[in-house]
């Protein structure tokens, strides 16, 4: 452009730089702006020139030709105004082509409907015509530039289904059939691009009106009602359609894939068919010529129609054809137009004036033959022309007879319509031949084939109507098969013979029933008769027994000869053999038995026998309904007589008859089978109702729960109701078995509540009370002359049990009801009942002189009781004993007194006895002490002992102990009692479970020792420690490498850490396990003492010394036998003992513990106590560490003036390291750690001592034990292993005061069954080491150091035993 400023080249438009940019860019828009302006000014002119088209003035779209004359300028314009590249610079040409088309949002083009503007424009392909009111783009403008510049912007679109359905819903003409035919081809086309969804297809149609001419008639045809279309293969295009069809000529050209895109169905030709019959005449849619009924030309053609596609309808469509044309005057026939069962086929030509069909062609006849055109004579017709209508009353009048008639239809059946055949079925055709009628003479009244019988002479006997036939009558020929499809009955039904034979009976016309009867037997199988369902016939047509008159159903009369005993009707004896045919059972239903049975019980006993033989025969039909039902029930006769003495009854079984009874004077009862019982009854035959009918006959009772005699529920409830009934037949002894029975099954009893509760309040139980009369005839004389025990009945809670209390018993015999003492299992009965024991009722007051000085002989009747309890007990059930042998080693003394006064009474009773003893038991505390005056006797002393001994002690328990007590050994020996064997058998016993338990212990210590020993070695040789270790103070022998295999003062070996250890407090693996018997120590062969144990006043060598002399200087009497000791315990008894021990232990609560000096306690010269039974204590309590307590001698507070927290926390660490030390004892132990106390006495030489269960434990002798100096090293094994030791010892005196062999006993077990924990804990990782503690000052130096102990142990030490004694 001139105008626009050029670069420096003057080649280009300079679009570069600052400001000459602008103005170029500026001038290149304002050209495409002025260009833009010029179009439309073209466009104007353009438009000007067409409105005078016709098209334009009538608002139409523009024809091909107006098209053609203005289609050149606008073509010309496009392309003049049509913008291309410009080059070099393309940018040039785009700033006015941005410009053209940005000034303004109206643009016009040229369209069908002539220039109007670019957005009312559509572009299309193909003739759419049907939618002329839409702008199109004519086809020669498409390729104009300025077209494609606006497709190529979007802003021309192609038409879519919206302007369709618009412009079809505005536009207010319907379409013509050139335009319909275009518009399903487009939507055709559409589909097979698929481009259009099945709504926008019903969316169109829906709109969519057109003009459908044809012949002249024009129709109005909405494509949104039209659902068929046709298929000229099934459906001529020339026959009238319905106006829901498209006409063929619409879809010829569309495919079945089109068709279906519209949405069209194929209209089937059943449906057409349906159509044309229900639109016809005036009122239908069609015209004359398309009336089936007035057209034979036009119905011809449909049922050609039909017959070509007969065989394509389903059965559903044919059967609704068929029933559609069965009305329909659709055939034609020379006698005009008929429904096809009017209508004949040529072939029936048996009358000249039937109606035939005729031009019918190419029409099949079973389609035809479907539709009911008749193939035989019309039913009605035959009936009317040929035997005669309803005015023909004379036979002779018709043409034909019933066997004519028979005789055509055998020719014609299979053509014979079925409605027809119900008609012939229905209608009364056939004479009969009956016996009103007289033998072989035909009655005039007609039947339905159906209600006569076969002309046979049985049938004619039994008066049943026959059907009349000429000659013999052929069941199997043609016309006999044809009779019996018509309904002619070869035999009555079940019910109807039945009936006969009943109305026979009825009317005692004995000749018919019999032979009626006779006719069901012998053709019962193949009448069927056998599969009637006999049972529920209830006419009564046979015959029974007794009665010649008499019928009745075959469910109320049997076979079996037995049911008559219930009254029940029997059959007669000749037809027996055919009861299964007459549907008679042998027996009736039990059920039916039951219910006669329970209405009407047995009269006599032999009636019952019978009765109860025969239901024994059911017993497998019997259900446990049917036992419930006669078990409660009332149906066993029995007699009762009335008692002369006290008017009681009794009863016993009926007798033959109701007359014996009554000649007897008894009453006829009935009862129960479970309140009845079987056999004689013996002693009980007068107070149950015991009954005998025979083997058979009780089997059947006792299936009902009848049983051979009373069960002890039963018992017990008859004897609360009557038990003084019971005593007077049983008598005391028998009663009392019967008692012992009741007990006897009291673990069943007791689940009864209500029975337990009633036996509690009634008086029923049998109690004694002594008197000093004669009584009655109930009495029993007692061995005392003068004293009679007298037996009466008496509730529970008013009769006592005299259990071990004889003696007392004696005192109130005459004042209390006892309970029988012939057996415990009767006590018990009394006990659960509610009956309180004598002990609970007496109060006793015991008064004692002074002990005796000389208690010599209390101690030798301790001796003899503790000695002779074994004896006493030892073939002694275990669960009759109450306290063994050993408890009363334990728990029983014996102590002399100078008197003894005992006064007894008795609750709720002003009554006292006041009475001297010899001997008597009394409580004191946990233990028991028998007291005895100087002169006492056994039996007293007996009678005490034996019911602390035993459970339930009696008088001959009591006699046997005193004999055992009074006799010598040897004396019972003599007698044949194994003294040896009982005596030594639990010594023996104790000592192997000993022996095999300290064996296990041992092998469980070796083990834990290797495993440990292994462990050390690995960690020693990973971390390559090879250097030797110095012995500390308190290490154990063999805990450095070095001395691991050293050898000993005998030269044997090193056995390692522990095990040297061990062997020096006398644990020594591999020897001979430890024993508990005194004389198990041979003092030849004692071992040399360590001198440590002797600083400590220990010598095993001397103790068993002393117990030797001990020994010696036993009585000849008590060596006799072996000495019982409490080392003869069992495992289990000594592992009880040892957990007493340790639990037995508890914390001191008292602030001060002041204990003096006792005179009688043994004082050993110059030798270090371990411990004193009763030490000399005066300590205070000084404090808290942490959670022990810490007590001071006060002589120490006084002299060093100082207090218990000063002290406390000058030797803190030193206490601290004390106090950890007694935890991990406490802990080997499971001791109470409030029962350990921490005491400092610079006085006392005790390491520890036990007051009231408390353990106290001496610091300073942890001091002086070089303990303190071991602990601050690490080193703790030492004082674990030592202090866990007098812990122990400690522990066993809370059981043993003294230093005896039991003391010994308890003590090496306690340690020896926690020495693996005892190792486990002394062999741990020590704790820090602690600060050195200053020591306290003391009376003594404490030595330098401590000696090594010998190696050899003592000969009956276990783990610790090395601090056996201070």
């Amino acid at each position: 452009m001139p105008s626009c400023i050029p670069t420096v080249e003057r080649e280009h438009v300079d679009l570069t730089s600052n400001y000459i940019n602008t103005w170029n860019i500026e001038l290149l828009r304002a050209a495409g702006i002025v260009t833009r302006i010029s179009f439309a000014s073209a466009m104007a002119n353009s438009q000007r020139e067409q409105s005078k088209l016709p098209s334009i003035a009538q608002q139409k779209a523009l024809t091909t030709e107006e098209l053609q004359q203005v289609t050149d300028g606008p073509i010309s314009r496009s392309e003049t105004f049509n913008w291309k590249s410009t080059i070099p610079r393309s940018d040039v040409g785009g700033y006015m082509e941005e410009a053209f088309w940005s000034c303004s949002s109206e643009l016009d083009i040229l369209s069908s409907r002539g220039i109007v503007p670019y957005k009312n424009v559509r572009v299309a392909t193909g003739d759419l015509s049907f939618i002329g009111e839409l702008p199109i783009i004519p086809e020669p403008l498409l390729k104009s530039g300025l077209v494609q510049s606006l497709r190529k912007g979007g802003d021309l679109a192609e038409v879519q289904t919206e302007d369709v359905v618009w412009i079809l819903d505005k536009s207010q003409r319907t379409r013509t059939p050139a335009e319909l035919q275009q518009l399903l081809a487009y939507i055709a086309g559409k589909g097979r691009a698929n481009k259009i969804t099945k709504d926008e297809v019903r969316s169109i149609l829906k709109v969519a009106v057109a003009t459908d001419e044809e012949d002249g008639f024009s129709r109005v045809v909405a494509l949104g009602q039209i659902e068929y279309y046709v298929d000229p293969m099934k459906l001529p295009p020339d026959m009238p359609i319905p106006p829901n069809t498209i006409s063929f000529k619409y879809t010829k050209n569309l495919s079945k894939f089109d068709t279906e895109t519209l949405g069209f169905q194929e209209l089937q030709t059943s449906d057409w068919i349906r159509w044309l019959v229900q639109n016809q005449g005036n009122a239908g849619q069609l015209s004359i010529e398309h009336n089936v009924e007035s057209n034979p030309a036009f119905a011809a053609n449909v049922l050609k129609v039909l017959s070509r596609n007969w065989s394509s309808f389903s059965q559903e469509a044919k059967t609704s054809t068929v029933q559609l044309l069965d009305n329909c005057r659709i055939i034609p026939t020379k006698m005009g137009m008929k429904v096809p069962s009017d209508a004949y086929f040529s072939s029936v030509k048996l009358f000249d004036d039937l109606p035939v069909i005729r031009d019918i062609a190419n029409v099949k006849e079973p389609v035809l033959t479907a539709l009911g055109v008749r193939k035989t004579l019309e039913i009605g017709v035959v009936l009317e022309r040929l035997m005669g209508g309803p005015s023909q009353t004379n036979q002779a009048d018709s043409k034909w007879s019933h066997v004519d008639l028979i005789k055509y239809l055998v020719g014609v059946w299979a053509d014979v319509p079925e409605r027809d055949r119900q008609r012939l079925k229905s209608t009364p055709i056939c004479p009969s031949t009956s016996s009103s009628a007289g033998s072989g003479k035909q009655s005039e009244q007609k039947y339905r084939v159906s209600a006569l019988y076969e002309p046979t002479e049985s049938l004619h006997r039994l008066g049943l109507p026959t059907l009349q036939w000429p000659g013999t009558y052929l069941p199997e020929s043609k016309e006999g098969r044809l009779l019996r499809t018509l309904g002619l009955r070869d035999a009555p039904s079940y019910i109807d013979l039945v009936n006969i034979i009943a109305t026979a009976g009825q009317a005692k016309n004995s000749a018919l029933r019999d032979f009626g009867i006779r006719y069901l037997i012998e053709n019962n199988q193949s009448k069927g008769y056998n599969a009637a369902a006999t049972g529920e016939v209830k006419t009564p047509f046979l015959p029974v027994r007794g009665s010649e008159d008499k019928l009745v159903a075959p469910s109320d009369c049997f076979t079996n000869e037995r049911v008559g005993l219930f009254g029940f009707d029997l059959l007669r004896n000749h037809l027996h053999q055919y009861a299964a045919q007459l549907g008679v059972r042998a027996d009736p239903p039990i059920d039916r038995c039951i219910q006669r049975l329970l209405r009407k019980p047995p009269q006599s006993k032999r009636h019952a026998r019978d009765i109860f033989t025969y239901m024994t025969s059911r017993l497998g039909v019997l259900t446990n309904d049917h036992i419930n039902t006669l078990a409660s029930a009332k149906i066993v006769p029995v007699v009762e007589f009335e008692s002369q003495d006290n008017g009681a009854s009794t009863a016993e079984a009926v007798s033959s008859d109701l007359n014996g009874a009554n000649k007897n004077g008894g009453r006829l009862r009935y009862t129960t089978p479970r309140m009845c019982f079987l056999g004689d009854g013996g002693d009980f035959r007068n107070i149950f109702h015991f009954v005998d009918f025979g083997p058979e006959a009780n089997m059947f009772l006792m299936r009902c729960g009848s049983k051979q005699e009373p069960s002890p529920a039963e018992m017990a409830h008859l004897l609360i109701q009557r038990p003084a009934k019971f005593l007077d037949e049983l008598k005391v002894t028998k009663y009392m078995d019967v008692l012992v029975m009741i007990a006897k099954a009291w673990d069943t009893l007791k689940q009864d509540k209500a029975l337990v509760e009633a036996m509690k309040q009634a008086p029923f139980l049998l109690a004694s009370r002594e008197v000093a009369s004669d009584g009655n005839r109930n009495s029993q004389d007692d061995e005392d002359e003068g004293v009679t025990k007298t037996w009466q009945l008496a509730k529970a809670s008013d009769i006592i049990i005299i259990g071990d209390h004889i003696i007392n018993y004696q005192l109130f015999k005459s004042n209390v009801l006892a309970a029988p003492q012939q057996d415990e299992t009767l006590e018990d009965l009394y006990v659960h009942l509610g009956a309180p024991s004598l002990g609970s009722l007496i109060e006793e007051r015991q008064k004692f002189g002074e002990f005796t000085s000389d208690q010599s002989a209390a101690l030798k009747l301790q001796t003899i009781i503790h000695e002779r309890a074994r004896l006493y007990l030892h073939q002694t059930p275990k669960e009759a004993i109450r306290h063994d042998a050993k408890w009363v080693e334990k728990s029983v003394s014996v102590q002399g007194v100078r008197s003894i006064v005992v006064r007894t009474s008795l609750k709720g009773q002003d009554i006292k006895h006041t009475q001297s003893r010899t001997a008597t038991l009394h409580k004191e505390g946990n233990r028991w002490v028998i007291y005895v005056i100087s002169n006492y006797e056994i039996w007293d002393v007996s009678q005490a002992l034996s019911n602390l001994l035993l459970r339930r002690s009696k008088p001959g328990d009591a006699m046997m102990l005193e004999s055992i007590l009074r006799s010598d050994l040897r004396s019972l020996q003599r007698k044949g009692l194994n003294i040896d064997k009982i005596l030594r058998q639990k010594e023996r016993e104790a000592k192997v479970a000993q022996e095999m338990h300290q064996q296990q212990l041992e092998q469980e210590m070796r083990a834990r020792m290797e495993q440990e020993s292994a462990q050390e070695e690995v960690e020693a040789q990973s971390n390559g420690d090879t250097t030797e270790k110095s012995n500390m103070p308190g290490d154990f022998p063999g805990s450095s490498p070095a001395a691991k295999g050293h050898k000993d003062g005998d030269g044997q070996q090193s056995e390692g850490f522990l095990t040297d250890t061990l062997k020096k407090w006398g644990i020594n693996f591999g020897r001979k396990p430890l024993t508990n018997g005194a004389n198990d120590v041979d003092a030849s062969r004692a071992a040399p003492v360590d001198d440590d144990f002797k600083d400590l006043g220990f010598d095993p060598n001397a103790e068993a010394h002393g117990r030797e002399q001990q020994q010696q200087q036993q009585t000849p009497e008590t060596s006799s036998a072996p000495k019982m000791t409490s080392q003869t315990m069992t495992p289990e008894e000594l592992e009880s003992e040892v957990r007493r021990a340790i639990h037995s232990s508890r914390p001191h609560t008292s602030s001060s513990l002041r204990s003096p000096p006792d005179p009688s306690v043994h004082k050993v010269e110059e030798k270090h106590e371990f411990c004193d039974a009763k030490p000399n204590m005066n300590i205070l309590y000084a404090g808290h560490l942490s959670s022990m307590p810490v007590f001071l001698d006060e002589d120490y507070l006084t002299t060093a003036k100082t207090t218990g927290e000063k002290f406390i926390n000058a030797h803190r660490d030193g206490l601290s390291l004390f106090k950890s030390v007694l935890t991990d004892c406490t802990t080997i132990y499971n001791v109470p750690k409030d029962s350990v106390h921490i005491f400092y006495d610079i006085n006392s030489t005790t390491n520890a001592f036990n007051r009231a269960n408390s353990l106290f434990f001496n610091y300073r002798r942890f001091i002086e034990k070089q303990h303190l100096a071991m602990m601050q090293q690490g080193h703790r094994e030492t004082p674990i292993c030592v202090w866990s030791g007098i812990m122990a010892h400690e522990m066993a005196h809370n059981l043993e005061g003294d230093h005896g062999v039991g003391f010994m006993n308890i003590w090496q077990n306690l340690e020896a069954m926690h020495l693996v924990r005892a190792a486990r804990i002394a062999t741990a990782s020590p704790a820090s080491s602690a600060p050195a503690a200053a020591p306290p000052p003391a009376r003594q130096a404490a030595p330098a150091a401590r000696r090594p102990p010998s190696r050899a142990p003592p000969p009956r030490a276990s783990f610790g035993a090395g601090f056996r004694r201070s």
